[in-house]
């Protein structure tokens, strides 16, 4: 009886774990706009700008999403 709940426990951390490496993966995308790179997972986004503007100047900045999908229009 006690080697179920151990195996239990074991599988329900094991799931757990798993669960939070999807959600907290994110996938790398690279926009040719001057060399901006968006980190985007299933709970945040971060975007690293570095874009070229019409003056031949560049915008640099950084932006962090929390749960970036629930703001969508």
């Amino acid at each position: 009886m006690r080697k179920r709940k151990r195996y239990k426990k074991k599988r329900k951390k094991l799931f757990i774990l798993l669960l939070l490496l999807v959600l907290l993966c994110p996938i790398t995308y690279r926009y040719k706009d001057g060399g901006t790179v968006s980190y985007k997972a299933i709970l945040y986004s971060y975007t690293k700008y570095h874009r070229m503007e019409e003056d031949e100047s560049y915008f640099t900045g950084r932006e962090f999403l929390v749960f970036p999908f629930n703001f969508l229009n």
